[in-house]
């Protein structure tokens, strides 16, 4: 099975909450991109494939960053993360940090001006 994927997924571990149904639960990034996250999350988690969400990723005590989302997977102790809408700043944030812990920051950009496959 080949990697479908349109954009770089660097490794990042960071404190984050998931919100939806009106359950906030907090997790852990494992990797993340500019379209995505993959989290630790609970056992029995109780959210399913397709459910919208808000994450809310702590990079420091006064930078949070806000994202709109979308549970691409979610089973196991694992919760795959579709990003569906940010703010300019918070896409700044997340570009910096995507770009920083890339092996090829420069690819990062060449992904943002050029096309992707699917939805971007």
């Amino acid at each position: 099975m080949t990697d479908q994927r349109s954009r770089s997924r660097v490794p990042a571990r960071f404190e984050a909450t998931v919100s939806w149904q009106g359950l906030t639960v907090p997790v852990i990034s494992l990797n993340i991109s500019l379209r995505g996250m993959l989290c630790e999350a609970p056992l029995g988690l109780g959210m399913h494939a397709g459910d919208a969400c808000t994450v809310r990723l702590t990079l420091a005590p006064d930078v949070v960053l806000g994202i709109a989302a979308r549970a691409a997977r979610a089973g196991g102790e694992s919760l795959a993360l579709a990003f569906e809408e940010m703010d300019p700043a918070t896409f700044a944030h997340l570009r910096n940090l995507v770009r920083y812990a890339a092996s090829d920051p420069d690819a990062i950009d060449a992904e943002l001006a050029g096309p992707c496959a699917g939805p971007c």
